[in-house]
């Protein structure tokens, strides 16, 4: 894995190990320097899509919605993209 700290020269140079390296570990920044002052960071997007994560948020959600109502009157589609994407 690359360091986490770079000049920009560096960062230019190894660009495209950068892209790979944020693809094998997504939650990885990596800092940009110029002179030593931190000037950017290098990211991947956010992903909603890890394994399991919208399915445990849906079923959190169905737990606080049924304490102290039935489970069967709440609808499923009912305010859960703000639960599940946020």
């Amino acid at each position: 894995m690359l360091p986490d700290q770079m000049n920009i020269t560096d960062a230019r140079r190894l660009l495209p190990s950068l892209i790979h390296d944020l693809e094998r570990f997504p939650d990885h920044v990596f800092r940009i320097t110029v002179r030593r002052r931190l000037v950017a960071e290098i990211k991947a997007p956010p992903q909603i899509s890890k394994q399991g994560l919208a399915a445990k948020r849906l079923l959190s959600l169905a737990k606080k919605r049924s304490r102290g109502k039935m489970l069967s009157s709440w609808r499923v589609s009912e305010d859960t993209d703000r639960h599940i994407y946020y």
